[in-house]
């Protein structure tokens, strides 16, 4: 067995690998691997690794910390990130999880990094371990790694489905476009600082228009906003990642949040019904909510589970 840098390893070989390992659950695009780890300025080469037999790809680990330099994002310095782990079904039991995990571990402590989270990491593929892989979750347990929340993708079928009833007047929301841009940044500066600014600031850069982005407007003031993504984005939305499993068009939902001021008026499910009206409007068969914990709130919209995941975390000591 030797081991190579994941950044020297060609990304169809990946691709193949992950959809061989786990594509039924979640299948794996080579624009998606280029897009949430190829491409990302966040990945930590020394600590990303890859296991080849005689050429035969039998494992990978991805690990990252924040590394860009932007004013005002306030995204956390001091933690590490495990993108994936994945092990050749044939070939766990022999160590190679173990050894990448070991390695990846060794250059978070040499950082002086304090936790270490699996999976939530900028342009992340999981909010954790998949929650019916009960095996990797011990893994990570033996390792010193504890439990934390139980996260969840949301679906609904919305195909022939006519829109959702407001409790407010539509005007009170609308698509953005470039000219909220600054706009935008100020609200969730203040009502929403850390991932959701640092999304969004990332958004635009990478040719973000508006229309992905609803945003709610009181006496003319902004006071919430709602993501919302198709295959026309600029980019491929975390809602929509695992959308391959699912036949005609996918549109995703979130994140979404109202400022305090207003918050007790159903607005927060008005933002979220209007988003959803206007997928429909484009045309949707399906609506995807990804990484939440707010299955009751989204159920009152008919969403209900897809995917269950376990988010686990390790504090490090020096």
């Amino acid at each position: 067995m030797i081991m190579k840098n994941i950044v020297d390893i060609d990304p169809e070989k990946i691709t193949n690998f992950w959809n061989a390992t786990i594509g039924e659950r979640f299948p794996l695009r080579e624009q998606l691997w280029n897009q949430n780890t190829v491409t990302d300025p966040n990945i930590l080469p020394q600590a990303s690794f890859a296991v080849l037999d005689e050429d035969k790809l039998i494992g990978i680990l991805v690990s990252k910390k924040y590394q860009e330099q932007h004013q005002n994002l306030y995204m956390p310095t001091e933690t590490g990130w495990i993108q994936c782990l994945l092990v050749d079904r044939e070939r766990r039991g022999e160590g190679i999880g173990t050894r990448l995990l070991s390695l990846a571990e060794k250059t978070f402590q040499e950082l002086k990094l304090k936790d270490i989270k699996i999976g939530r990491d900028p342009q992340h593929y999981f909010p954790g371990i998949p929650f019916e892989d009960k095996e990797s979750i011990r893994f990570f347990e033996n390792k010193g790694y504890e439990k934390d929340s139980i996260e969840i993708d949301l679906y609904k079928r919305v195909k022939d489905q006519s829109l959702y009833e407001l409790n407010h007047h539509e005007s009170y929301f609308r698509l953005l476009s470039s000219h909220d841009h600054d706009s935008l940044l100020q609200f969730l500066q203040v009502s929403f600082p850390g991932r959701w600014h640092y999304e969004a600031a990332r958004y635009f850069a990478q040719g973000g228009s508006g229309r992905e982005i609803l945003g709610l407007f009181v006496n003319g003031e902004m006071k919430g906003f709602c993501r919302l993504h198709d295959l026309d984005s600029p980019f491929i939305a975390a809602n929509l990642y695992w959308s391959p499993l699912l036949e005609g068009k996918s549109g995703g939902i979130g994140p979404l949040g109202v400022d305090r001021s207003v918050r007790g008026q159903n607005l927060g499910l008005d933002i979220v019904k209007a988003a959803a009206n206007e997928l429909i409007k484009r045309g949707m068969d399906h609506i995807i909510i990804d990484w939440t914990q707010l299955e009751q709130f989204y159920g009152k919209m008919g969403f209900r589970p897809w995917k269950r995941y376990q988010s686990m975390s390790k504090r490090l000591h020096f």
